[in-house]
């Protein structure tokens, strides 16, 4: 389990990898509408603080605002600074629990400066900056927006030396994927802490508050299929986090032939909803079968995935659940201006998601409204919405 109060990697929580040329197009305007660059939006950060180690700074969208999200650690607190990216004025200062001493103790290169030694001389603009561990080394991760490339490459830099290590290479594949050869980059890991997660929120496209109920039914060949999915009072504890029970219960001609217990726990900083695992109980004649496909972030390797972001991007693509060889789905999103028509009402601005696993060559689809969630899943349309 990649423990999920290391600092790792970010992949922007709802703004993901710009992997195609409508995300290049997008970091590009965004990029453009900035006063000035992330190092001395780091530097602001601190002088608005009064103290502390900035660790992590990143360059986002939030509520449609261009901001720049600095976190600061003052020792067993971390003090989180956000700047108006086209104005320079503060728009909030909030102080957590959050102890990263050990972190920035032990990386001797400042966040500015890392991000002034990824950038070099370059024309590059930096968009994201993450100090972390790995086998007791400081490392600094850098995303860099190339204009000419119109792509996003994140570079490592030495938390001790202050030197460039490497560089991935930007994901360039397309929707349809890529060109012959490349294969399509998925998100896999997310920075997030304990005390940013929540058991009870909303974003856009879900819901996770008890008593919130969709009902879907559908046809798939001659059966007909109803799911019913429940928003429970009930929490469980999944891998140090305290995660809300959303209930999913499908029947087959009146038969019940799966109920599965989801754990989601939601960012109050990002509203992106994080998926902590499942357990399943599999019927046949009313009779429990098997629980195949149950698995616990934190458990036989398996850690969690990203339900849906925050700021959902066309063409980002993440791993939903990370369990090896158990469950592996992952979300492409490849449309955000859908139109469905369902029992329940007419839909527009939906979000349609393409669902893969590496485990089996099966692709689905998933959409979602603003407001509603789930209106679409595969065959299975919205009938009816309980609150």
């Amino acid at each position: 389990m990649h423990a999920i109060s290391t600092t790792i990697l970010s992949i922007l929580l709802g703004i993901p990898l710009c992997a195609q040329a409508d995300q290049g197009k997008q970091w590009a305007q965004h990029v453009s509408q900035t006063k000035y660059p992330l190092a001395e939006a780091v530097q602001k950060s601190l002088k608005e603080a009064g103290q502390g180690v900035p660790f992590k700074a990143e360059l986002e969208l939030d509520k449609g605002k261009l901001v720049y999200s600095i976190d600061l650690a003052q020792g067993t607190q971390t003090c989180n600074v956000v700047l108006d990216a086209a104005e320079g004025t503060v728009v909030e200062k909030e102080t957590e629990d959050g102890d990263e001493s050990a972190l920035v103790a032990a990386c001797k290169t400042s966040l500015a400066a890392a991000i002034e030694a990824a950038i070099g001389k370059t024309k590059r603009q930096a968009i994201e900056a993450t100090m972390r561990l790995s086998d007791g080394k400081a490392l600094v991760d850098v995303r860099v927006f190339d204009a000419a490339s119109m792509s996003v490459t994140t570079v490592c830099v030495d938390g001790t030396t202050g030197t460039v290590l490497a560089a991935v290479p930007p994901d360039t594949s397309s929707a349809q994927g890529g060109a012959q050869g490349q294969e399509k980059k998925w998100t896999d890991v997310f920075h997030v802490t304990p005390d940013e997660l929540s058991s009870t929120g909303r974003n856009t496209f879900m819901i996770l508050e008890p008593g919130y109920k969709l009902t879907l039914q559908g046809k798939e060949g001659k059966k007909n299929i109803e799911l019913v999915v429940t928003v429970l009072k009930e929490t469980r504890k999944v891998d140090g986090v305290e995660t809300r029970i959303v209930e999913e219960r499908e029947s087959e001609d009146g038969q019940l032939v799966e109920i599965s217990r989801n754990f989601f726990a939601i960012s109050k900083r990002t509203a992106s909803v994080y998926y902590f695992g499942e357990d399943v109980d599999m019927y046949k004649d009313g009779k429990v079968v098997s629980h195949e496909g149950a698995w616990l972030s934190g458990e036989k390797g398996a850690h969690f995935g990203i339900f849906l972001p925050g700021d959902a991007l066309l063409g980002a693509r993440f791993y939903q659940e990370i369990a090896p060889d158990v469950a592996m789905d992952r979300a492409e999103i490849v449309s955000l201006t859908e139109a469905v028509d369902t029992p329940s009402g007419k839909y527009d601005r939906v979000m349609k998601y393409e669902e893969t696993t590496p485990l089996e060559k099966a692709i689905e689809y998933k959409w979602f409204a603003p407001g509603i969630g789930l209106i679409q899943d595969a065959n299975l349309k919205l009938v009816k919405i309980e609150k």
